[in-house]
């Protein structure tokens, strides 16, 4: 089996990524930058893992990282880095292809953000667009999938959603909570990544996946709710409530932080919608739906016997 690099291990999608590939006998150099995450990863002492520390920053430490794999999974971001995230994600990108293109890497797999350029992105998509092209601008073969929301504990973008609706019955809502999107769960998410290894067909390739159903920010939020045993919540739309307020909005009201809610929410303001599904044929899934997703988002946060307290009929208490 191919040796693996994982730069971000220790992130959302990277750890359980990390997981997966074990599963299927794949030999994984799991790279983190923060040893108090790396501590908390089941997989940290499994024989087949062998964590390095790198900082996509540093030239000899990416080449430590890269020497004698194969693949690479480039899920760095660094959005919680704070303002200047683009310019991180910028260099730690030009690093990765200058490294890559020395060394015998066959494929570098990225993970983006669903949008066209030809939509005004925001900050955050604009520069999940310019790390696609700075990683597609050197010698290596690299396969791209891009995203919206993923369904899962521990994606920034639905724990926004879910600590508003949890804490908030009557919730001010601003105009991007019409807007149209196509989650995926993370566990559909991870079955793309690790089933394009043996696609031949998915190198060089830039593919959208999302899961089956198009809905909306309200809607999902409603959905989270039943899922969740909560009464309907209420809305008040404040069509001029902009991206910078609602983050401090969100600041207040959720522990995401305002500097690392002001780009999703940028995003969140402009459809996420597939305009292809090519990788349904090359990878069949049976994607789960939204509902779906969360229900088995909330046994995970909260345990497989989650019993709703009907009198608050809130999860705040909770988490």
């Amino acid at each position: 089996m191919s040796k693996v690099l994982v730069l971000g291990s220790t992130g959302y999608v990277g750890s359980r990524l990390v997981e997966r590939l074990i599963e299927q006998g794949y030999e994984v150099r799991a790279g983190w930058r923060t040893k108090s995450k790396l501590d908390e990863q089941p997989w940290k002492s499994h024989p087949k893992v062998h964590p390095v520390k790198v900082d996509a920053l540093d030239i000899e430490q990416l080449k430590q990282a890269m020497a004698g794999c194969e693949i690479v999974y480039y899920l760095i971001h660094s959005m919680y880095s704070g303002s200047d995230f683009e310019d991180l994600d910028r260099k730690s990108a030009e690093n990765t292809v200058k490294v890559a293109d020395g060394q015998d890497i066959k494929r570098i797999i990225y993970l983006g953000g669903l949008g066209e350029e030809r939509d005004r992105l925001s900050r955050h998509l604009r520069s999940r667009k310019e790390v696609e092209k700075i990683l597609r601008s050197g010698k290596t073969t690299v396969t791209t999938f891009q995203a919206a929301m993923v369904i899962g504990p521990g994606s920034a973008s639905f724990e926004i959603m879910r600590y508003l609706v949890n804490r908030l019955p009557v919730m001010i809502t601003p105009k991007w909570v019409r807007t149209k999107t196509q989650p995926i769960s993370i566990e559909d998410t991870i079955d793309y990544l690790v089933g394009c290894l043996t696609k031949v067909e998915t190198a060089g390739e830039s593919f959208d996946i999302g899961g089956p159903e198009i809905t909306t920010y309200k809607d999902l939020m409603t959905l989270y709710a039943e899922e969740a045993g909560l009464v309907k919540r209420f809305e008040v739309p404040i069509p001029l409530l902009t991206p910078r307020l609602s983050s401090y909005w969100v600041d207040l009201v959720t522990p995401i932080k305002a500097t690392i809610a002001r780009p999703l929410i940028g995003s969140l303001s402009q459809e996420t919608v597939c305009r292809e599904h090519r990788i349904r044929e090359i990878i069949p899934l049976k994607l789960l739906t939204i509902r779906e997703a969360i229900q088995r988002t909330l046994v995970e946060i909260y345990g497989p016997s989650l019993k709703i307290n009907k009198s608050k009929r809130s999860l705040f208490y909770l988490k």
